[in-house]
C-alpha cells in the first residue's frame, strides 16, 4: 500500500509540474516545459551577472568592448527576443570560451577572440550564445532539475528516505560541458539564422566549429604528451561529430533567409581591432618568454629547464617536466625582520625539520639555504623534496623553491634541473624591464619571403610554436602566409 501511495504521489507531482510549466518557446515556437516566468528569468540573469563579474574581470579595453557589444546588439535585434536588455561582455580570461546566462547576458573571453580570424566568426560565436538565451536553454535545464528535485523530495516524503541532494544549480555544469547535442544544435541553428538576417554568411558558424575542433585536437594531444588534463571549450563544437549532417542542414536552412555578404566577413577589420589583445595568463604573476620568467612586481627573473611547462599565477609559479614526472613550485612569502636566518625560516616557518645535505650560501648576492627535506608534502604525496629559501632583504621577501618527482621514493631524479633553476634566480636588470611587458597578439603584414619558421623563431610562445601560429591563423599543417596578408603573431 505504501508503494502504491509513493507511485501516485510521484505521478501527481510530475503531472502538476508539467501542467504548470508548459510554455511556448519564443525562438522555436514549440512547447517547452519551464517553471520560470520571463520576469523571473531576467531577475535571475541580473543576479547571476553580478556573480560572473566577481569571478571574471572585464577586459580593460573600452573600444574592443564597444566592438563586441555593437555586433551582439545587432544580432540580438533580429532575434525573437529583441526586447531583452542585452549585455555583451568581453572578459579578461585566457580560456577559449564563450557562454550565456538567462535574461540576455552573453560573455566571450579574450582567449576565444585570439583564435577567431574575422568579424563574421565573432558574430557566429555571439549568435550561438544568443541562441541559448532566446531558446531559454538555461531555463529549460533549470526546470528539468527542479522536477528531479521535486520528485526526489516527494520520494523522500513517501518512503522516509533522505533527499537526493541539491540538483537545482543550472549553471555549474552546463557552462563547462555544454547543454547537450540537442540544445547546442538548436543554438547553432538560431545563431545561423541571426547571421543571415544581418548579412553575415551563415557558413561562418561552420568555420568557427572547424577552428575550435582543430584547436581541441591540438590541446588533447599536447596534454597527453605533457601528462596533464586538457583545457578544452565547454562543449559547443565537441557536441558535433565530423561532417555533422544535422548541422549542415541547420546552416542550409538559415541560408534560405540569406547567404550573407562577402563584405560582411571583415577579416582585416577584425584583425586590426584585436591588435594588442593580451595573450596568456595575467602579467600580475609574471611574464613567461620561452623558458624564462620575468616578474615586474617582484623585480626578479628565473630560468627553467628547456622543455618544461611553466605556469604563473599571483600566488605561485609552477613548472612541470615533460610528462609531468617532476614539478618545481616557486612562491614568495614575507621575510621576517627579526634576524631569522634562511635555515631557521625553513625549519620554523616551513616546518621542515628532517633536512639533509643542508648548506648556507649566497644566490644572486642574497643569503640562502638549500637542502633536501627527507619526507615532505608534494603534489605527488610525501617524498624527498629539494627545498631552497632565498632572502631578498630589499624587497622583504623570502623566495621558496620546492621540487619533487612522481617516482622519487629515496632520491630526487630531477635534482640537477631543480638546482640549476634555483641558482638561476636573479634580480631583474634595467634593460630587461621591457621583457615584463605583457605578451600580446600583434598583427603584422607579411613581407616577401616571411615564413612560419621565421616567425616562430622570434615568437614569445613556448612549445609547439609553429603549430600554435598555424592554429591562430587558420593555416593548414604545410601552408605558409601570403605576402601582404595580415597575420597574428605573439610577442
Amino acid at each position: 500500500m505504501k508503494m502504491l501511495y509513493s507511485v501516485n504521489l510521484l505521478g501527481l507531482v510530475g503531472v502538476s509540474l508539467w501542467l504548470a510549466g508548459c510554455a511556448s518557446n519564443p525562438a522555436t515556437g514549440g512547447v517547452d516545459f519551464v517553471l520560470m516566468s520571463e520576469e523571473s528569468e531576467i531577475e535571475l540573469g541580473e543576479t547571476s551577472h553580478e556573480q560572473v563579474l566577481k569571478q571574471f574581470r572585464v577586459y580593460p579595453d573600452p573600444d574592443l568592448q564597444d566592438y563586441v557589444n555593437s555586433i551582439g546588439q545587432r544580432l540580438a535585434s533580429v532575434s525573437e527576443r529583441p526586447n531583452l536588455k542585452w549585455t555583451f561582455t568581453l572578459v579578461d580570461d585566457d580560456a577559449v570560451n564563450a557562454f550565456a546566462i538567462p535574461g540576455g547576458f552573453v560573455y566571450i573571453t579574450r582567449g576565444m577572440m585570439a583564435y577567431l580570424n574575422s568579424e563574421a566568426e565573432l558574430a557566429a560565436v555571439i549568435g550561438h550564445e544568443i541562441g541559448h538565451v532566446t531558446g531559454r536553454h538555461a531555463v529549460r535545464q533549470d526546470s528539468k532539475n527542479k522536477v528531479v528535485g521535486a520528485v526526489s523530495t516527494a520520494a523522500s516524503v513517501a518512503t522516509g528516505t533522505g533527499g537526493a541532494g541539491d540538483l537545482t544549480n543550472m549553471f555549474g555544469g552546463v557552462l563547462l560541458s555544454g547543454y547537450g547535442r540537442g540544445m547546442e544544435l538548436e543554438a547553432d541553428s538560431l545563431g545561423a539564422r541571426y547571421l543571415a538576417k544581418t548579412d553575415y554568411p551563415p557558413q561562418s558558424m561552420l568555420e568557427v566549429i572547424d577552428i575550435l575542433k582543430r584547436r581541441e585536437q591540438f590541446e588533447l594531444e599536447r596534454a597527453r604528451l605533457e601528462g596533464r588534463e586538457p583545457r578544452v571549450y565547454h562543449g559547443w563544437f565537441a557536441s558535433h561529430p565530423d561532417n555533422d549532417t544535422r548541422l549542415s542542414e541547420a546552416i542550409d536552412a538559415a541560408s534560405e533567409v540569406g547567404f550573407g555578404s562577402p563584405d560582411m566577413i571583415r577579416r582585416d577589420e577584425y584583425l586590426k581591432r584585436i591588435n594588442g589583445l593580451l595573450w596568456g595568463k595575467s602579467a600580475a604573476g609574471g611574464v613567461i618568454r620561452g623558458n624564462k620568467l620575468y616578474h615586474a612586481g617582484l623585480r626578479m627573473k628565473i630560468t627553467f629547464p628547456e622543455g618544461w611547462r611553466v605556469e604563473s599565477a599571483q600566488s605561485a609559479i609552477v613548472s612541470h617536466s615533460p610528462g609531468d614526472q617532476a614539478t618545481l613550485h616557486v612562491r614568495s612569502l614575507p621575510m621576517p625582520r627579526d634576524g631569522t636566518s634562511p635555515e631557521q625560516f625553513m625549519r620554523g616557518k616551513l616546518g621542515l625539520e628532517n633536512l639533509e645535505d643542508g648548506k648556507a650560501l649566497t644566490i644572486a648576492g642574497k643569503p640562502a639555504y638549500i637542502a633536501i627535506a627527507e619526507r615532505a608534502p608534494s603534489p605527488y604525496g610525501p617524498r624527498p623534496v629539494r627545498t631552497a629559501v632565498i632572502f631578498d632583504q630589499r624587497k622583504g621577501k623570502a623566495f621558496v623553491f620546492s621540487g619533487a618527482g612522481r617516482k622519487d621514493l629515496s632520491k630526487i631524479a630531477a635534482d640537477r634541473e631543480f638546482i640549476s633553476t634555483i641558482f638561476s634566480f636573479d634580480d631583474l636588470k634595467r634593460n630587461e624591464r621591457p621583457l615584463t611587458r605583457p605578451i600580446a597578439v600583434r598583427v603584422i603584414e607579411i613581407g616577401p619571403g616571411t615564413t612560419i619558421e621565421v616567425l616562430a623563431r622570434r615568437s614569445a610562445l613556448s612549445g609547439y610554436v609553429e603549430q600554435q601560429l598555424r592554429l591562430l591563423n587558420d593555416l593548414g599543417p604545410h601552408d605558409q602566409p601570403a605576402t601582404g596578408q595580415l597575420f597574428k603573431v605573439i610577442e
